[in-house]
């Protein structure tokens, strides 16, 4: 077996493409995870609203929801790309950003957002179900009204509920930022692509790609799992931690 040329990856040439592809999947999967978060929660809002003036809106996303989660990405890759983004209005409308960020990445992020917005719906949406119907009544009988229940009592517990699935979501996003390289965005597996097909060294290259993407996405989870035990301590689901266990404690544990 002949000797690994790790030049390949660690040379100029490939620290600079593997430096520019991850900074465009960062900023992608950024974007994504905050303004898919902001919509989700909104269509998690609105469906479950109780007002019945509030009926055909709830049908309206619910039909919205259903529609998205069953059209595959790639195909919503390619109607924002080919079609909403080709249409010269739509140009028009966008071209302040042009300065910054091209067409194809514009359109890359929002495939990626509004596909993921449904699934982030449904989760806010399970989580705000989840909380008893008690904590409504007990907020309301002591004298808070609709918005500071939902904002100080509600909420904070339905996206603590939620967090393990927005979890799952936030990385499978990450992961997804990979598709747009089909429509000429230079992310990490495009830049991946052309390091590959300059040096032929595809099982080096893609190695890397697959080693980074493991790296990114397990930050991306354990950042949010730490957010979950900052809230846990916040509101009072957990004991705070303090300092570092003992090992004649962790045998307890294991042992109970």
């Amino acid at each position: 077996m002949g000797s690994v040329n790790w030049n390949v990856v660690f040379g100029p040439e490939g620290r600079a493409l593997f430096a520019s592809g991850l900074w465009i999947t960062v900023q992608l999967a950024f974007y994504a995870i905050v303004f898919s978060s902001l919509i989700g929660s909104l269509i998690a809002f609105g469906r479950v609203s109780k007002s019945p003036a509030l009926r055909p809106l709830r049908v309206a996303l619910t039909a919205l929801v259903e529609f998205i989660r069953n059209v595959p990405v790639l195909v919503q890759l390619a109607f924002w790309y080919f079609g909403v983004f080709g249409l010269s209005s739509v140009q028009w409308f966008v071209s302040p950003l042009t300065s910054v960020y091209s067409i194809e990445f514009i359109a890359g992020a929002c495939a990626l957002i509004v596909y993921r917005s449904a699934y982030i719906a449904e989760a806010v949406r399970s989580g705000l179900q989840s909380v008893p119907r008690g904590q409504y009544e007990a907020a309301m009988a002591t004298g808070l009204g609709y918005v500071t229940t939902m904002v100080r009592i509600i909420t904070p517990q339905a996206y603590r509920m939620a967090l393990p699935a927005l979890i799952n979501h936030y990385v499978g996003v990450t992961k997804n930022t990979s598709i747009v390289l089909v429509i000429g965005v230079p992310d990490l597996v495009f830049q991946a692509y052309t390091l590959t097909s300059r040096t032929f060294e595809v099982f080096l290259v893609m190695g890397t790609a697959v080693a980074i993407f493991v790296v990114l996405c397990t930050l991306v989870s354990t950042g949010f799992n730490a957010l979950g035990s900052y809230l846990d301590r916040r509101w009072g689901y957990a004991q705070p931690s303090h300092g570092p266990r003992s090992v004649k404690s962790w045998l307890k544990a294991l042992a109970a």
